[in-house]
């Protein structure tokens, strides 16, 4: 059975006013620090889709540059880097996964987190899982694999990701014990919740 994460960090950061997959995060960046998580998970792959600042963003990973793939377009939208993940996990010659995982670079997650996750879809045999805090829905949301070609062809008029989820509901998983599944650092005023959640130091 073979796992994948396509992680999306292509956007242009604005509000948080500098780029997301270079926030400090320990000792490392905080795009470093969720390439780790995956690895540390289940998944046997991982799609990094880049776009705004790019080069830097590929700099800064070292051996993990192998991961990214670049998407021409990420100005119009997140819809086309799900796209170009999901593209690249079905490029001809590859095995298509089993289930993927989608995770957004502002909304980082643990290792058992992540495999939980896979372990519900695998074991309920449904299309998708999504985890759930206070009654609201969380990330990251893991697809089956047989998904995957409808994610491929995501649009931001059909509401991307939303709209496959909309023609496969998603099992929820409660999680309210798991703030984390809640995160979404946007501005920086989000951060240092985020880091004392996931036990990451604050820098000096």
């Amino acid at each position: 059975m073979t796992i994948a994460a396509i992680l999306l960090a292509a956007g242009a950061s604005s509000r948080m006013g500098s780029p997301k997959p270079l926030i400090p995060w320990g000792d490392q960046s905080l795009l470093a620090w969720e390439i780790d998580q995956l690895m540390a998970s289940c998944v046997d792959e991982i799609v990094v889709v880049l776009g705004s600042h790019a080069e830097d963003v590929r700099r800064s990973l070292g051996d993990g540059a192998r991961y990214c793939v670049f998407n021409q377009r990420w100005q119009h939208g997140r819809s086309t880097s799900l796209v170009k993940g999901a593209g690249a996990l079905l490029r001809e010659g590859r095995l298509r996964p089993d289930a993927t995982v989608i995770q957004n670079v502002d909304q980082p997650t643990r290792a058992d987190i992540i495999d939980r996750l896979v372990d519900e879809l695998i074991r309920a045999r449904v299309d998708a899982v999504q985890p759930s805090y206070e009654g609201h829905g969380g990330h990251p949301v893991v697809l089956a694999g047989h998904v995957l070609p409808l994610l491929a062809r995501a649009e931001e008029r059909t509401l991307g990701l939303r709209g496959v989820l909309k023609q496969h509901p998603p099992l929820r998983i409660e999680m309210d014990d798991e703030p984390v599944v809640a995160l979404d650092l946007d501005t920086p005023d989000r951060l240092p919740h985020a880091r004392s959640l996931l036990g990451i130091p604050e820098g000096p």
